[in-house]
């Protein structure tokens, strides 16, 4: 009788909450406490869920075999209990696609929403065994996909700003910087929040003709002019960002709701005291190893990325992508090959960088806002923040790209997908001699330069001559031709998928390029989104000393915008929602004293309006069009 009572209330819930099944199609895993359940049935739910993530099982599948086990698990369950695990059906969500409005007010939106973080203890057993089973295993699946929301200051009465340009009208600004490991999350703070400030930190000698003062306070009034601002390596709890929660911080500062993903969580055993600091003769470090063993009390090792919105949160998706294209635990838990030491040693020496250890557990993430913005068809504006794998090859980072892609083709609504694409055209994973050598067996490239030397007798003044070319040709440029072993671009094939990716409803990404809407008058692909410079794009990344001012220096942060184009290069398409006038405000981080990030932000505006009405009234005046 319970049982059949349990169905019915199930059916009636399932015809009231239809629109969350068809938009999430799953169990909300976040809310389902599995706690009191017996073993066996948490194990047939892990099962489902490995199947589900794998592709193996259809949602109506994945849907029909945890209605079942929900319906044993409250046959054995006090009444109590299964009325609460009732309720837990309301708020039915993807596993990936975990949270939003199932728990909103009516009519309104999530006030704040925070995450189940693991306890100093649950993080040290987490490096003794990376794959936990039971309840540990069920926090973490949880904690990766459960976000911090927080539409506090919507509920403040904040809004977003009126910002207009005489060339396009009303427009939306948004921004997006990877803050290095939030350790200068203070500094970034205070450039926001004052221009007086800024100038006080500048450095004199920085100064040239090319980084002017007021270039630079331009740069600064632009970046807090953003009503969307996107952040990488934003942490919570880490001793060298202060134990803050860096989103939070700033999002406070600057009165903006803002969501979290957490992507990984630091567990090097010299951070939770299991591993001391020796000197090379082997003698204890006492001040390393204090200086790097975490607070237990105020540790929470959670690293990923967030987005500050002026604009009401009304969902957010986050889960980790399939494909990792580098194991932050197992990498970086191998002893160092004498290779990766020769790495490393060359590093230091030639661009003063310290490279470390860095044990995580967790991966890169796919993380999707939809922001309320009322002011364009549909009142939805989605975000994707980007931050693909370092350490790896190109190649691997465009499966990542591919695979996000696939996530968001049924999107209808305009698009802004920005961040740390990571664009280098080097690997930096721990390497082994062994390794090496079979990437080099693999690579057409080097077959080609054996060939070389082997018949021509001055190989060596080919190849290098060859070398430099290509390097001439690839130089902070992806979309530079990529000619198969002659003169490769390995980087080019993910801008390519980028280009030729159409959505659902034949939505293109934007890139185009003319010079009456890039910042600095440049043309050609991309430059209307990401500033070029005189070579090809203008850098976002540097190490910490460069070479030449050249050598050490690469365009890893791009920004891609699905506006209502269907052809990436259609001049004569629409440019509503366009992207418009990308810069890159590197003046505005290299000229201080100390540089808050080696990446430096990047702002995009877009239109809300069809702009050619407002350049038809300036060419009516006789202005010419500039920006």
């Amino acid at each position: 009788m319970r049982k059949s009572i349990f169905v019915s209330l199930f059916l009636i819930f399932s015809v009231l909450f239809a629109v969350n099944f068809e938009a999430y199609g799953a169990v909300n895993i976040s809310k389902l406490d599995l706690s009191n359940s017996s073993y066996e049935t948490r194990e047939k739910f892990y099962a489902l869920r490995d199947l589900l993530d794998e592709g193996l099982i259809s949602y109506d599948e994945y849907d029909n075999k945890i209605t079942e086990l929900i319906v044993t698990l409250q046959t054995n369950m006090r009444q109590s209990t299964a009325t609460a695990a009732l309720d837990d059906l309301k708020n039915r969500t993807s596993p990936q696609r975990n949270v939003s409005i199932a728990d909103a007010p009516k009519n309104g939106y999530i006030k704040y929403q925070g995450i189940d973080f693991l306890t100093f203890d649950e993080l040290k057993s987490l490096y003794y065994e990376p794959e936990p089973h039971g309840y540990l295993k069920e926090k973490l699946y949880k904690f990766y996909r459960t976000p911090i929301i927080s539409n506090e200051a919507y509920y403040r009465g904040v809004g977003p700003r009126s910002l207009s340009d005489p060339h396009i009208g009303p427009l939306l600004r948004v921004a997006s910087w990877n803050i290095e490991k939030s350790m200068r999350i203070k500094e970034a703070i205070t450039i926001f929040e004052s221009e007086y400030e800024l100038l006080d930190r500048i450095d004199p000698e920085k100064l040239t003709a090319f980084r002017k003062i007021d270039t630079i306070i331009n740069q600064r009034r632009k970046l807090a002019q953003a009503d969307i601002i996107l952040l990488q390596e934003m942490e919570i709890g880490m001793k060298r960002s202060g134990y803050l929660n860096a989103a939070k911080e700033l999002a406070d500062a600057l009165d903006m709701n803002y969501a979290y993903a957490p992507a990984y969580l630091e567990i090097d055993p010299v951070q939770l005291g299991i591993e001391k600091i020796y000197l090379d003769k082997g003698k204890l470090d006492e001040n390393a190893t204090d200086y790097y063993q975490e607070n237990k009390d105020k540790f929470k090792g959670s690293f990923g990325s967030a987005v500050l919105s002026r604009y009401p949160i009304k969902n957010v998706v986050v889960h980790p992508l399939k494909f990792q294209a580098y194991d932050w635990y197992e990498g970086e838990k191998e002893k160092t090959t004498f290779l990766e030491k020769t790495k490393r040693f060359g590093g230091k020496v030639a661009f003063k960088s310290e490279l470390t250890r860095e044990i995580k557990h967790g991966g890169r993430n796919f993380f999707r806002v939809d922001l309320e913005v009322p002011d364009i068809p549909g009142n939805t504006l989605t975000i994707i923040n980007i931050h693909l794998e370092i350490k790896c090859l190109p190649e691997a980072r465009s499966k990542q790209m591919k695979e996000i892609l696939s996530y968001i083709k049924d999107i209808k609504n305009p698009v802004v997908m920005m961040g740390d694409f990571n664009s280098a055209p080097t690997d930096l994973s721990p390497t082994s001699v062994s390794r090496e050598v079979k990437r080099g067996a693999k690579d057409p490239t080097n077959w080609l330069k054996g060939a070389v030397t082997t018949f021509t007798g001055i190989g060596f003044v080919l190849n290098t001559t060859r070398g430099v070319t290509n390097a001439v040709k690839n130089f902070q440029n992806p979309l530079a031709a990529d000619i198969p072993i002659l003169a490769p671009n390995k980087v080019k094939d993910m801008f390519d998928t980028i280009e030729n990716f159409r959505f659902s409803d034949g939505g293109a990404f934007d890139f185009r390029g003319d010079s009456k809407r890039s910042v600095n008058g440049k043309s050609g692909k991309l430059a209307n989104s990401n500033q070029k410079d005189l070579k090809a794009f203008k850098t976002s990344f540097s190490v910490k000393r460069t070479i030449a001012y050249v050598i050490g220096k690469y365009r890893l942060d791009w920004v891609f915008v699905k506006s209502y184009l269907k052809d990436p290069l259609n001049e004569n398409g629409p440019y509503r929602l366009a992207p418009h006038y990308g810069e890159t405000l590197s003046e505005l981080n290299d000229s201080l004293r100390v540089k808050v990030s080696d990446h430096n932000p990047n702002i995009i505006d877009l239109p809300f309006s069809e702009p050619k009405k407002f350049e038809k009234e300036l060419a009516n005046k006789g202005l010419l069009f500039f920006h």
